[in-house]
């Protein structure tokens, strides 16, 4: 089968490099030996127009002078590239900021891939492009006949909003370099992912970590993952503004090895999300045998069982988070069994299963385009 795969973001792409990016590349070189896969991309800084990474075909289009300029551009060549390319099944990777606008005839032949809801958010993050963005969320749910979701509860919500739609569900996975780590506690909380503060709830965190520092002198936070230096300024600017530079350690990109070390030594993750497809790092944490602190939203309530594997409380409520860090702090047991629960949880995520899951739902899906 030839699959072509569209979607902006990229693992080596240094604006975003997010867990699509990461979980298409899971995914897709565990079956590149079966199938010839296409991936197209947005153009960045040092990319290579066509190149291959783990048997993956990768065409990146657009342009490399900017973020904004990247994913204008994208959405201006996508189409055209898969135009010009023989697939039996193609892929559409939505995001709200880089949609693309495709005829009737192609959809047909496509399959929607959504991750989450993004709403009003959309405005709160870009106010002068938002409104175009949540219109056209709205608009390509209308517009498929077949969609793709990675979470029950987004998936749930898909069916309510595209009624005609079949709905499908594959779920992101988790690296099993994680469960050979041994957890470990130092008096620090952790948020581990982009520097993305609207969308990550950043400020929601410092904010409920600014309420229970006092109470807990010898406890620090500690946010690592990718983000840009003007992210990664903001970011600091939150932490200077709270009066914690001192209890705040902004760290930004490590690598695999520093990336399993933070979590394996961590009291908690936190993970304070406005919204989420799934959020892989939350399994990744569970993994690693460590309790979550997250918000109660689509995607998040399906990859933390509440009171299972982890703690969630209600989503842009700096008072709840602050309780909920304070709760899991004071009870060492309640902590370390949503740990070792997670654990057991987060094994039934194996990268090797859900690609077989992703194959049979394409394989399905090309049948049925074949007897439409």
């Amino acid at each position: 089968m030839k699959i072509c795969h569209l979607m902006y973001d990229d693992i080596a792409n240094p604006w975003l490099g997010g867990g699509g990016a990461v979980r298409a590349m899971e995914l897709y070189r565990r079956l590149a030996s079966r199938h010839e896969i296409t991936v197209v991309s947005g153009l960045f800084p040092g990319a290579e127009l066509e190149t291959e990474r783990h048997g993956l075909r990768l065409l990146r289009v657009g342009s490399a002078r900017s973020y904004a300029l990247s994913r204008v551009g994208y959405c201006r060549a996508a189409v055209a590239q898969l135009q010009r390319l023989e697939w039996d099944l193609w892929i559409n990777e939505f995001s709200a900021f880089a949609p693309l606008r495709v005829p009737a005839s192609l959809r047909r032949q496509g399959l929607l891939l959504f991750y989450h809801f993004m709403g009003w958010h959309a405005l709160a993050k870009h106010p002068l492009v938002g409104g175009v963005a949540w219109l056209c969320e709205r608009r390509a749910l209308r517009a498929y006949g077949r969609v793709l979701t990675i979470a029950p509860s987004v998936q749930a919500r898909v069916q309510r909003r595209a009624c005609d739609a079949e709905v499908d569900l594959v779920y992101s996975g988790v690296d099993r370099r994680f469960f050979a780590l041994v957890p470990e506690e130092a008096p620090y909380l952790l948020y581990f992912g982009r520097m993305d503060i609207h969308t990550k709830g950043i400020d929601l965190l410092i904010a409920a970590f600014a309420e229970i520092a006092d109470e807990h002198p010898d406890i620090r936070l500690k946010l690592a993952g990718r983000g840009t230096p003007k992210q990664l300024t903001n970011v600091r600017g939150l932490a200077r503004r709270a009066g914690l530079e001192d209890r705040v350690e902004i760290i930004g990109n490590v690598d695999e090895e520093r990336q399993g070390e933070l979590l394996r030594r961590a009291l908690m993750v936190c993970v304070p999300s406005r919204y989420e497809g799934w959020c892989m790092v939350a399994v990744e944490a569970a993994a690693v045998g460590k309790a979550v602190l997250g918000t109660d939203i689509d995607g998040l309530r399906d990859a933390v069982r509440h009171d299972e594997t982890g703690v969630l409380v209600m989503p842009e409520d700096v008072g709840a988070l602050a309780e909920g860090m304070r709760a899991l702090i004071a009870d060492d047991s309640k902590r370390r069994a949503l740990g070792a629960a997670g654990r057991a949880w987060a094994g039934r995520f194996s990268w090797d299963r859900l690609a077989e899951d992703l194959e049979n739902v394409y394989l399905r899906t090309v049948e049925e385009m074949g007897r439409d």
